[in-house]
């Protein structure tokens, strides 16, 4: 008797502990999923606001190398004021320098995929301006974020600029 009673035991013992992993698997199933999803949301969170700040950031730069290559630097950027000899061989009509500046400065961001648009905008901040004293050099720059964990996120447009006046 005492052999049979010690059998039922350990049975029983033995069911309730496979019923008890078999419930912690379920429960683990029905709540990882949504674990994850919040987990890879708030990577992807943190990866978006870095590339939108790298982005603010190279329009700054690409702002500040328009404004300190003015029309009397050494090599300027931009177009120049009416009147003024065009200088030396560096002279960078179209902007193509601050270009290349902001997109060097958003190397975290692939580069290649950031539009760059450099406007010169006169004094009064409306009308197409050149790269002279008092002016205003305009920078738009736009990336699409795209999310690297497989989540269920159209790709996103950013964009960011910045303005400067010059002062050389």
């Amino acid at each position: 008797m005492h052999n049979f009673t010690s059998l039922r035991l350990r049975r029983s013992a033995w069911r309730s502990a496979v019923g008890a992993r078999g419930q912690a698997l379920v429960e683990f199933a029905l709540v990882a999923p949504v674990f994850f999803l919040l987990l890879f949301a708030v990577i992807e969170g943190g990866r978006f606001i870095l590339y939108y700040e790298t982005l603010a950031n190279a329009t700054r730069e690409g702002a500040r190398y328009g404004i300190v290559h003015g029309w009397k630097s050494y090599c300027p950027s931009g177009t120049m004021p009416p009147g003024e000899a065009i200088p030396i061989a560096c002279y960078d009509p179209t902007g193509a320098n601050i270009v290349q500046k902001v997109k060097d400065t958003a190397f975290g961001l692939l580069g290649t995929t950031v539009t760059v648009t450099p406007t010169w905008l006169a004094t009064d901040g409306v009308t197409p301006g050149n790269n002279g004293r008092d002016n205003t050099i305009h920078i738009v720059a736009a990336y699409t974020y795209r999310t690297i964990i497989p989540l269920p996120i159209p790709p996103i447009s950013m964009s960011a600029e910045s303005s400067l006046v010059i002062n050389n």
